[in-house]
């Protein structure tokens, strides 16, 4: 197969590959930032609860608290493994993203070898031309 058309296709790999880690960054983005807002709020929540105890609350707003941080609780929690996934992702798609870079750069070395051993033979083949031309040239002018 040709180098050139093997050294492109690894480049479109890899092109489709950092569009696909910058999709999976932004996912990661949105997922920490929805983290911090709820541990935000339950920081609040927290806060707020603190001051309302103080002034006194029934058994019913208790529960009713409780309940809803036991909620908000969970939901810290299933967003903390939503980012943690993210990361995972992110850091596979980012291997995938190195190597593909890797490949196309050794295949580019090639390339570059291939064009200095074409022009090198090149070169060769108009010295041995030279050569040639010189020693006729030699030969018949030894002969007169």
């Amino acid at each position: 197969m040709n180098v050139a058309a093997l050294r492109n296709y690894r480049a479109q790999v890899a092109d489709v590959l950092k569009a696909e880690l910058a999709e999976l960054e932004s996912k990661l983005r949105a997922a920490v930032d929805g983290l911090r807002l709820l541990d935000a709020r339950a920081e609040s929540d927290a806060r707020r609860y603190l001051a309302d105890a103080k002034t006194g609350l029934t058994t019913e707003e208790v529960a009713d608290r409780y309940a809803t941080m036991d909620a908000l609780a969970d939901a810290i929690r299933r967003t903390q493994a939503l980012v943690a996934e993210a990361r995972a992702q992110r850091d596979r798609k980012l291997a995938e993203v190195l190597e593909a870079s890797r490949e196309k750069r050794k295949l580019e070395l090639i390339e570059q070898r291939q064009a200095k051993r074409a022009r090198l033979t090149e070169e060769r083949r108009g010295q041995q031309t030279l050569d040639e031309a010189a020693g006729r040239r030699f030969h018949r002018d030894r002969e007169r």
